[in-house]
Order: C-alpha cells, then structure tokens, then sequence
C-alpha cells in the first residue's frame, strides 16, 4: 500500500469518525434529556455512531459494498470497536495513574487513550474488518 493510499484512507476514516461523533453525541444528548439514563443514552448513542461510521466506511472511505458481504464485515467491525474502547480506556487509565498532573486535567488523557485508540481501530479496520473476501 502506497504511503498517498493510507493518508487518503486515514483522512476519510477521521472525516466519518467525526460525523459518527456528531451522532453519537446528538443521540446521547436527546436521548438524555428526554429522561433516559446516562447508560442507556449511551449504549444506543454508541450503537447509532458505530452503525453510522460501519456504513460510510464500507461505501466511501473502504469500498467494499459490492465486494463483501455486510454481516460478517459489521461483526468484525463491532468487534474492532469493542477492541478500540478498551484500548482507548485502558491507556486513559494508564496515564491517569501513571502521570499525577494529568488527574488535574484528565481530558489529555482522554485525548492520549482516544490518540491510540484511532491508530488502533484505523488498522483494525483497513486490514481485518474491511478486508477483501
């Protein structure tokens, strides 16, 4: 893979991360205020973003829609994103615990965990969810 191809992948990837963002923090947010709980804000918040970005993914970014079949692909997508949310959390806890500044401001660990957790799912993504069958 040539370094343009990557950096053209990459830069759609981030552009489809931040619309699943947009959902999933517009979902949450009404969800939220029409009296559901945080968690279960959440859980259909993430859902709604991770089927999102599944989809703009697979026809815009991957291309993959006329060469793979949906269900295995969005299990091994559903899986990379499951994987990423623990890599994301486990490095935010690491350097929570590991840096003591960064209890005073711990949205730069957060933006460290979510950091690795792109690189993480970027990878994940090109070579095993979307991956040619």
């Amino acid at each position: 893979m040539t370094a343009g191809l990557t950096r053209t992948l990459l830069a759609g990837f981030l552009s489809v991360g931040a619309l699943g963002l947009l959902l999933d923090v517009s979902v949450f947010q009404t969800l939220f205020m029409f009296g559901y709980g945080a968690i279960a804000s959440r859980i259909v918040s993430a859902g709604a973003a991770i089927t999102l970005t599944w989809y703009l993914n697979r026809r815009h970014v991957f291309r993959t829609a006329e060469t793979s079949r949906s269900g295995p692909e969005y299990a091994r997508y559903l899986i990379i994103q499951s994987a990423g949310l623990a890599v994301n959390f486990a490095v935010y806890l690491a350097l929570l615990n590991g840096v003591q500044i960064l209890r005073e401001v711990p949205v730069v660990a957060l933006c460290g965990g979510a950091l690795v957790a792109i690189t993480f799912n970027f990878l994940g993504v090109r070579y095993w969810a979307f991956r040619p069958e």
